[in-house]
């Protein structure tokens, strides 16, 4: 299965979009729902303190976005995984192999870019 060059678009396809679509749902704040840990809460949708669902959530506890943007990548790298298994074996001769390693790594120094606030004082 895992030698199958639809199985490989696949994954090729899923890792390198998964990176792209996960730095834009950090700088966009695109959270397919928010989780509260401490309270064993789950919202749908990024919910911070000040929003109208809930206002006094963030007094309560923190919340935790990570898990819905991973979600929010996931789901749509998932799509454009499925699509790249289904096109026909000829199509990816045109695409550059290297954009499999640079386009991850760009996407680590975006993400280390995008959390630098939080680790200032």
């Amino acid at each position: 299965m895992t030698s199958s060059a639809p199985f490989r678009r696949f994954a090729f396809a899923f890792g390198t979009t998964f990176a792209v679509l996960y730095v834009v749902a950090l700088a966009k704040d695109l959270a397919l729902f928010t989780v509260f840990p401490s309270l064993g809460i789950v919202l749908a949708g990024t919910h911070h303190s000040r929003d109208v669902a809930d206002p006094a959530m963030g007094f309560l506890a923190p919340a935790t976005y990570w898990y819905g943007w991973a979600a929010t990548a996931a789901l749509g790298a998932l799509m454009v995984g499925l699509v790249a298994a289904s096109l026909p074996g000829g199509s990816a001769r045109y695409v550059w192999s290297g954009w499999v390693w640079l386009i991850p790594t760009l996407s680590m120094i975006a993400c280390v870019y995008l959390t630098l606030p939080w680790f200032r004082l």
